[in-house]
């Protein structure tokens, strides 16, 4: 891996914690760091990117990292998340199985929780471990949520622009994220993503939407 990308840079931080969460990208290690932060988690587990989501570079990523001696001493669970995309999560899943059986480690025998000794590895698959989406897909349905008992109500019109721009003929490449981004610059988030959404406090963490996930995260506890 090249220096100065982020998964050698998270790879590179110190081991600190018996916890070890592993995402893809850059700005779902940004909104992490905050969620872990807002289930006063911090303690007990440390998140980093390991890029994109090929199997082909999670193993690679896997194999470096659990070789490091700090790895071996400390961690007693990592877990894994990433997005379903445009399938079930089952497939999702089987690919991160693969990376992890590829590089020599405990592979649950299914998602939303950790198995192994002495080291448990666990995989969630957003948005809930068994529908197609994203992290902006469970994102969107806890601002619904929020914005069904307590205002302002941002996503009507935010979908009244999107169903605007559609009318003159302009679609987003990718609906889930421009809704999002969206959502965020109605939020004043200047950088409309999830991550600096995250840390400007404008994810609604109390949402019941978050329960499945928060149930996987609160596990690096045990």
């Amino acid at each position: 891996m090249s220096r100065g990308v982020p998964e050698q840079e998270s790879l590179d931080r110190k081991i600190l914690t018996r916890g070890e969460l592993l995402v893809e990208g850059r700005v779902p290690e940004m909104f992490f760091r905050e969620m872990i932060a807002a289930l006063k988690l911090t303690d007990s587990v440390q998140v980093r990117t390991f890029g994109d989501i090929s199997k082909d570079n999670l193993q690679t990523y896997l194999e470096i990292f659990t070789a490091k001696a700090a790895f071996k001493e400390r961690v007693k669970y990592m877990g894994i998340i990433r997005d379903a995309e445009g399938n079930t999560a089952e497939p999702a899943f089987q690919s991160v199985r693969a990376a992890l059986v590829g590089a020599k480690l405990v592979a649950p025998a299914g998602m939303g929780r950790f198995e192994g000794e002495p080291l448990a590895a666990g995989v969630f698959i957003l948005p809930n471990c068994f529908d197609s989406g994203m992290l902006e897909t469970l994102c969107l349905q806890a601002a619904q949520e929020a914005e069904q008992t307590m205002g302002p109500k941002l996503l009507p019109c935010v979908d009244e622009f999107f169903a605007c721009l559609e009318r003159s003929g302009r679609k987003p490449a990718n609906p889930q994220k421009a809704r999002f981004a969206g959502y965020a610059l109605a939020q004043d988030v200047v950088d409309p993503q999830l991550g600096r959404a995250a840390q400007q406090g404008k994810i609604p963490w109390a949402s019941p939407s978050f329960n499945l996930l928060n149930e996987f995260l609160r596990q690096f506890a045990q």
